[in-house]
């Protein structure tokens, strides 16, 4: 036959990752019922084989070839897929092998070559002269968005090793800007998208559904059986090994399920379908969806199926709807899981740079995200992503605010000062070699040394804020006083999740406490919680947090004293987690509210160590119009 005679996908399709062989989810169940697995799935009616180059290097495909070997290859359905070099790349452990647009590598010119090579090395493992759809299986950010990798891909359509075109992000989920902007610039060519989709599973692929039915692209549903809870093999305390893939999934995730399974299992059962088909079903039902790949496993527990009684459900997945679209609402609304994972592709959340897997958000993505209503911080965000290093305050109709900004403050606190209104005025003198952004700084004497001064410097650049200070203290008669150690501080200021103006926060409140010419006195300190305090629940970590700082609301809204608070997680010397400055127009007032703040859980129950002091009188300051008397 030619290949313009080629299938199109069925609604239900086999993958080689099935049966444990080559992707580790439960038992190998060895080659010969691994074979005899897609051979029964043709007779049961299955048409639709999905398999990738990586998988075995090249095992997969060899064995997918010899069990369709004697079967005409007009009555099923291939698709393949090519993008991880296994054939110069070395394995990076868990991590697979290299993309091939790995710029280590090959670069652009050799993007055509290698996917002309990768396919027809393909074939020939699978005794077969074209696939119907061949996908880039897990590209990278070049992958998506780089035009020769796209022209490659043309070129193959051209010399007819593949009727369809299409991409299968992953391994992991996320990718939601990346399909969408390739969507847009090569929707020409794009058939078809295989995405992670299923009843407990829908966020964030059902971002993408809209696009993908408005542009004519279809979607092959894999993970349709949700790490094997569909199937219902899988039950609480059932061991999983650490080499499979599920061993990396959240704590408990099987039995955070269970109630929701129940009630699916109810309205599958009031259909006469099992779990799976419900999966299938429901799956199906989406917008763009038009196959489903689930994933069989052979579980280890005594009690699981045989994997070929799975594919026999999989194979009987009823042809036409049977879930109503109130049932199919239903169910949607019990597995939603908005946020519920970082996601990996471009991320607002991710700000290194450019891995195999994850990348930060380009003006491309953005401009994609706008197009399809899309907000980054609000659709895409997990809340407990640990790549999230930015300044996080109150969300904005539901959008997070994020930052990633911040002020540094240095302390330095010096004795033998003979001359303060000379330092002063020598700082101020300095100050004018600084435009771009000011040099900012507060000159406190020390209560407690008739000759010493503190000086506290402000930037948001550790680096130049470090630059400065070393400067000043060749520049300025600095250079010939004693730098007191033990008082030196350093911090960031921070956000805590539930601030409603990050810029105010961040920036504008330490400079309008410090600044304030109505507040001259100031005590510093660094502290240190006990390890106990890290272990506590959240909710009682708040709760106790709360109480210490509704007595600093009460000093503040009275004007009493007034904090600004820096975090040195890995900054001090002495390993303290934050420096306080309190700030007020009496000293009497900041030590009553250092007082009351003894009495509070925190101080009283969880701080490892508190101090030293250094109580200082502000006496000049960059913003200072005239000179200090």
């Amino acid at each position: 036959m030619t290949q313009q005679q080629g299938m199109d996908l069925g609604t239900v399709a086999l993958g080689t990752w099935s049966g444990g062989r080559f992707m580790h989810f439960g038992a190998d169940v060895g080659e010969e019922r691994f074979i005899g697995l897609f051979r029964k799935a043709y007779d049961l009616g299955i048409r639709t084989f999905v398999t990738a180059d990586v998988y075995g290097m090249g095992e997969a495909d060899r064995l997918l070839g010899q069990a369709l070997a004697d079967l005409g290859r007009s009555s099923y359905c291939l698709v393949g897929a090519v993008g991880h070099d296994f054939y110069t790349g070395s394995r990076a452990g868990e991590k697979g092998f290299p993309r091939f647009t790995d710029p280590e590598l090959r670069d652009d010119t050799q993007y055509a070559s290698y996917l002309q090579m990768a396919t027809e090395k393909a074939l020939q493992r699978l005794g077969t002269d074209y696939f119907d759809l061949l996908l880039l299986h897990n590209p990278d950010w070049l992958g998506y968005s780089h035009p020769k990798v796209w022209e490659a891909l043309a070129d193959l359509m051209e010399s007819k090793v593949t009727r369809m075109l299409g991409i299968a992000p992953g391994p992991a989920n996320g990718f939601t800007l990346d399909i969408l902007s390739a969507f847009e610039r090569y929707s020409s060519l794009i058939d078809w998208v295989m995405l992670i989709l299923n009843p407990l599973e829908p966020w964030p692929s059902n971002l993408v559904l809209p696009a993908a039915e408005q542009l004519g692209v279809k979607v092959l549903a894999r993970v349709v059986d949700h790490g094997g809870l569909f199937l219902d093999s899988l039950r609480p305390g059932d061991p999983i090994p650490r080499n499979d893939h599920r061993a990396f999934r959240p704590p408990n995730w099987i039995e955070a399920a269970q109630p929701k399974l129940e009630r699916m299992r109810e309205i599958a059962e009031g259909h006469g379908m099992t779990l799976l088909q419900l999966a299938c079903q429901w799956t199906l039902a989406q917008p763009a969806v038009a196959s489903v790949v689930p994933t069989l496993i052979q579980e280890l527990a005594p009690h699981a199926k045989p994997i070929e009684s799975l594919l026999e459900e999989l194979a009987a997945v009823p042809k036409c709807p049977k879930l109503t679209a109130t049932e199919v609402e239903e169910i949607s609304r019990l597995g939603d899981n908005r946020g519920c994972m970082p996601l990996k592709g471009a991320s607002s959340q991710y700000l290194g740079p450019p891995k195999a897997d994850q990348w930060p958000l380009m003006e491309h993505h953005r401009e994609a995200a706008e197009r399809w209503g899309i907000e980054p911080d609000r659709d895409l965000y997990c809340p407990h992503d640990p790549r999230d290093v930015r300044e996080i305050g109150a969300p904005r109709n539901g959008v997070v605010q994020a930052m990633d900004r911040r002020l540094y403050l240095q302390l330095l606190a010096f004795g033998e000062c003979e001359d303060t209104p000379a330092l002063a005025h020598e700082l101020r003198e300095v100050s004018r070699e600084f435009t771009d952004p000011p040099l900012e700084w507060v000159l406190y004497e020390d209560l407690a040394d008739p000759q010493g001064v503190a000086l506290v410097l402000l930037d948001e650049d550790p680096r130049r804020l470090m630059e400065r200070q070393r400067y000043l203290c060749r520049a300025t008669a600095l250079a010939h006083m004693v730098l007191k150690e033990d008082l030196v501080m350093f911090g960031r200021t921070y956000a805590t999740g539930r601030d409603p103006d990050l810029n105010e926060v961040l920036f504008e409140r330490p400079r309008n406490y410090l600044f304030n010419r109505s507040w001259p006195w100031a005590v510093w300190y660094p502290l240190r919680r006990k390890p106990e305090f890290e272990r506590l629940p959240r909710e009682e970590q708040v709760r106790i947090l709360m109480e210490h700082a509704s007595m600093g609301r009460v000093f503040g809204e009275c004007d009493y004293a007034h904090d600004v608070r820096l975090a040195c997680y890995g900054m001090d010397r002495n390993d303290n987690e934050f420096v306080v400055g309190l700030v007020g127009p009496d000293l009497h007032r900041l030590s009553r509210l250092v007082q009351e703040m003894r009495k509070s859980r925190q101080t009283s129950e969880y701080i490892q160590s508190l101090g030293p002091f250094l109580v200082g009188y502000a006496v000049a300051r960059s913003t200072d119009q005239a000179n200090v008397k």
